[in-house]
């Protein structure tokens, strides 16, 4: 399983992280269209950033974190979601 390691990836560049399991919220996972598992989306300021699922690049998503401005305040789940 990779949410460990992506979780990592998060905590060390200070960003919110969220993980859910698909099969215990099958309405979030049709709300976000994941079709395969694992899959990872990372959202900046309401918008996708990045989409991978199955082969997660992990190089990628942490050069993608690197870049993302950093806002000042942390991101609240209900903003991201709601």
């Amino acid at each position: 399983m990779d949410e460990p390691r992506v979780r990592g990836i998060a905590e060390k560049q200070q960003i919110a992280y969220y993980h859910l399991d698909v099969t215990k919220e099958p309405e979030l996972a049709s709300y976000f269209e994941v079709l395969t598992v694992p899959a990872v989306m990372v959202y900046h300021r309401g918008q996708e950033a990045l989409r991978q699922a199955r082969f997660i690049g992990h190089k990628q998503i942490k050069e993608l974190l690197e870049k993302l401005p950093q806002d000042n305040e942390p991101a609240d789940y209900d903003q991201l979601f709601n």
